[in-house]
């Protein structure tokens, strides 16, 4: 589990972004961190799964090229909100 590797009481922020899917010489299939189009659903999983862990954390949603609508960057922005509303109001 990704999620366990990792001491995340350290972790201050989250910055989320899409990414590029490419296979490098042996053929397996690298993930390119390319801030040029929408998080994807395993990422949104994952996030979902940190902040559970966690507890809600400041959050970038990362688009440097290939910028979208607003609505489209706001719809992003809000299902990260819903991740972590889920777990506001489990703690409170």
């Amino acid at each position: 589990n990704y999620v366990e590797a990792y001491p995340l009481r350290h972790v201050q922020e989250i910055h989320l972004a899409g990414h590029d899917a490419v296979r490098d010489p042996a053929g397996d299939v690298l993930l390119i961190d390319a801030h040029g189009s929408e998080v994807a659903g395993d990422v949104w999983a994952l996030y979902s799964e940190v902040i559970a862990r966690t507890g809600p954390l400041p959050t970038l949603i990362e688009r440097d090229n290939n910028v979208p609508s607003f609505d489209a960057l706001l719809a992003e922005a809000q299902c990260a909100d819903g991740i972590m509303s889920q777990f506001r109001q489990r703690a409170a």
